[in-house]
């Protein structure tokens, strides 16, 4: 798994973090949207895209839904791509076979 976080754009300033990543188990990249931190100081999660299996498949529509939220870095798509390369997903490992049989069945 990866995980980098960006800035969120100047007139978001009721963000803290956005931060985007790939998740090897899911096979999906994912995007995770914080506003600021509450009274006990943790940041509110407000959306969090990926979550599920094969979700967002490219590095294309993981950026395109962050960019709406933060500045996006030259690179990181490559960077992105790179981690996937670097930590496929296995279909072959027990959890991931699982995964797979809920999602064929439509159990999930």
């Amino acid at each position: 798994m990866s995980r980098y976080s960006l800035k969120p754009l100047p007139n978001r300033t009721d963000l803290f973090e956005v931060a985007v990543g790939w998740d090897s188990r899911h096979d999906t990249f994912f995007v995770m949207v914080f506003g600021t931190p509450d009274e006990a100081h943790e940041p509110d999660l407000r959306m969090w895209q990926g979550t599920a299996f094969h979700k967002i498949c490219t590095t294309v529509q993981v950026l395109a839904i962050a960019s709406n939220f933060a500045e996006v870095p030259p690179g990181l798509a490559s960077q992105l791509e790179a981690d996937k390369h670097r930590n496929p997903h296995h279909p072959e490992r027990p959890h991931s076979k699982l995964l797979f049989q809920l999602f064929a069945l439509g159990k999930v």
